[in-house]
């Protein structure tokens, strides 16, 4: 920031106090002085962490009784809870998770006097279970609260932040910077937000921290390079956050849900199960409807593009500035499973479908929550089987198993077959991973490729500052193959000295799939890009690889790259559920050539240039864009000047030199970042031409 605007008075918000800080400066007067622009700059994980909640309620014996329950630090009643319209006494493993602690123990802390204040012994460590059901005391008003009239009205609320020096956190006490920007009432004259697609969720921290940041400024701009997943309400918390009028002018409000706007501006997709049902007499057979819940399928209506983007929204591509990038190719390879590992497979996805199916239809919530996961990573790693326990209706519990299989899989070997031909003509690689956790597959990939004598790096820090820190130091190490999770890199990271990017696993978001495929192919980057998609045919792999088209299909004809008449060759909405049979896991004949042909589409308009030609090319344009931007300037040749002229005729000719003096004078209320003016109100300095009618400039 300070190379691009040196003139500019930056400031980095790092931590809660110098937020406070900077709040009771504003609080006191403080003002940038006429003409100085000053920028802070905070990042969105930084201004949405919180102090840590602690549980204020106090456990202590209940009058007249033995046993012990929870009671209001305040008014010291018994606090309750409002179970199907009745109300009972709260319960230790309501707010608390493990085990409650026995009298015996209570009464031994209180003899050696090493009891809390909220009646638990020193040595209990307590895990608060996260619920909002319990936040204020239970004695207030009806109907939320147990009290009838308002006499004994306590509601206080039941949540501290956690103390360090009682032992109760690790962590030092902090403030929710977010809500310390909004006090600041609209001090700030534009709020930038970068990549804002990852504050599109409308109970994310992210997205709470973008709330209060937008209204701690008089205008906001958000930049993003997907902005939306394919899916409509992947903007509806965007646009409400945002600019609520006009969603409030269409009939939506705070309590809006993303189905109602899903109903309207999306696509929404309902399953109805038929079942036979034999009455108690056995004469009658009759079909009965069960329909599910609806769920939101990738599809947006052109309306909502032009009722609440077109005229806010500029859409720019590295085209508009005249610049080529690099030749990229990207490519999805379809694998056959080896015979063991795909009748193994078949069998596990089955048993999973079907009881997950049962499940559905009996209207257990989150029935399919272990269906993605199971055979999604099962396909990846046969070497860890697969057991899962489901709990049926009645109670009994269900378990459904995979046998361990040992050795490589097909794709494990089209993978280590791939990195030595990339490592053989000296190109980086990159290969991501989705489920890095539990199911460890960066660790998986890693050793295999160790065994097959290519060395490999992990890429696993969550600091963002930190991971470019670690990606410079692997350029200068040389380091040629790095795995990671594909969410570590999908924005602010650069990886050009890895130009060959594998996606060893997808991810469903789609938003993520965009951004981590084009790390590499940006400005600066002279190698042949290559983007490569191993799938494992005849696996749910195939089925997410679907999903992720028809979304990422929706999202390009939303950003205008394309048209709504060609969306049905990139769309398998009907066979493309987050969860499908066995039958529509296979890949069709022509699903590869869709994938590349939308890919085409994404990148189209912008110039690519072959990889021998590429230098020469670049070179040449940028004699261009230079040529082309003294023109603008009123200079007629850079090679004809000495240096020293050039600032001088720069200074003197230049079309944007214009006394702004008037707008001073008239309006005082808008001491801007960016203003937008028109041009014919002022007065030009050594001008030969009048200034055209309804002219803008843009005045810093």
């Amino acid at each position: 920031m300070g190379k691009t605007i040196p003139y500019a008075k930056t400031t980095i918000i790092r931590t809660a106090d110098e937020a406070l800080k900077m709040l009771n400066r504003i609080r006191k007067g403080y003002r940038p002085a006429p003409g100085e622009m000053e920028i802070t700059i905070i990042g969105i994980d930084k201004a949405k962490r919180d102090a840590e909640p602690y549980y204020a309620g106090v456990w202590k014996r209940i009058n007249g009784k033995k046993n012990y329950g929870w009671h209001c630090p305040d008014c010291g009643r018994q606090l309750l809870k409002k179970v199907e319209g009745e109300w009972f006494p709260l319960e230790w493993s309501d707010v608390a998770n493990g085990e409650q602690p026995s009298a015996e123990r209570l009464s031994d802390a209180r003899a050696e006097n090493k009891m809390l204040p909220n009646g638990l012994p020193e040595d209990c460590l307590v895990k608060w279970r996260r619920t909002k059901k319990f936040m204020k005391c239970s004695y207030t008003p009806m109907p939320k609260g147990c009290v009838e009239s308002d006499e004994a009205v306590c509601g206080i609320k039941m949540y501290r932040p956690a103390v360090k020096s009682r032992g109760e956190t690790r962590n030092r006490p902090t403030t929710n910077i977010s809500r310390v920007f909004k006090k600041m009432k609209k001090y700030f004259d534009l709020y930038i937000c970068d990549e804002a697609h990852q504050c599109k969720a409308g109970g994310s921290g992210r997205g709470d921290a973008y709330d209060k940041m937008v209204k701690a400024a008089k205008r906001n701009l958000n930049l993003t390079g997907t902005l939306v997943n394919g899916k409509a309400s992947s903007i509806k918390e965007l646009l409400w956050r945002s600019t609520p009028q006009d969603l409030i002018d269409k009939g939506f409000n705070d309590a809006s849900g993303d189905l109602a706007w899903a109903e309207k501006y999306g696509k929404l997709k309902q399953v109805v199960y038929l079942q036979d049902e034999v009455n108690s007499q056995g004469w009658v057979t009759r079909q009965r409807r069960k329909p599910m819940q609806p769920t939101e399928e990738p599809g947006i209506a052109p309306q909502m593009t032009a009722q609440f983007l077109l005229h806010k929204t500029a859409f720019l591509d590295i085209d508009d500035l005249g610049l080529p990038l690099v030749e990229l190719v990207e490519k999805p390879i379809f694998i056959q499973p080896k015979r063991e590992h795909e009748a193994a497979y078949r069998g596990f996805h089955k048993e999973m479908y079907d009881k997950c199916s049962k499940l559905a239809r009996a209207g257990v919530k989150g029935a399919w929550s272990k269906f993605n996961p199971a055979v999604l990573n099962y396909a990846a790693r046969p070497d860890l089987g697969a057991f899962y326990s489901f709990m049926s209706i009645d109670g009994t519990e269900d378990i459904i198993t995979a046998p361990k299989l040992e050795g490589y899989t097909a794709k494990e070997e089209w993978l280590i077959d791939q990195v030595k031909t990339e490592l053989a003509e000296d190109r980086g690689v990159v290969i991501y991973n989705n489920y890095t956790g539990e199911y460890q597959l960066n660790e998986r990939t890693q050793k295999i490729l160790q065994a097959n004598g290519v060395e490999s790096r992990i890429l696993n820090d969550s600091n963002t500052e930190k991971r470019s820190e670690i990606l410079q130091k692997f350029e200068e190490e040389n380091v040629k193959v790095i795995i990671c999770n594909m969410k570590l890199v999908e924005v602010g990271l650069d990886l050009l000295a890895w130009p060959t990017l594998i996606f060893n696993q997808l991810s469903y978001e789609v938003n993520v799939v965009r951004q981590s495929a084009k790390r590499s192919h940006r400005s600066g980057q002279h190698r042949l890009c290559k983007v490569l998609v191993p799938i494992l045919n005849g696996t749910q792999e195939v089925s997410q690889f679907k999903k992720v088209m028809s979304a990422r299909g929706h999202a390009l004809m939303t950003e205008g790259r394309l048209d709504r008449g060609e969306l049905a060759k990139y769309s398998f909405d009907e066979q493309s559920s987050l969860a499908t049979d066995l039958a529509q896991c296979f890949a069709e004949a022509d699903l590869a050539n869709a994938w590349e042909e939308l890919a085409a589409k994404e990148y189209e308009g912008i110039e690519m240039v072959a990889e021998e030609e590429f230098q020469q090319v670049l070179e040449h344009r940028m004699e261009e864009l230079a040529t082309h931007t003294m023109q603008l300037c009123g200079v007629s040749s850079a090679a004809d000047l000495h240096p020293s002229e050039k600032m001088e005729i720069g200074q003197e000719e230049s079309i944007f030199n214009f006394d702004f003096s008037y707008e001073h004078e008239e309006s005082g209320e808008f001491s801007g970042f960016i203003g937008i003016v028109e041009l014919s109100l002022y007065k030009k300095k050594r001008s030969r031409k009048d200034p055209t009618e309804n002219q803008l400039v843009f005045n810093f």
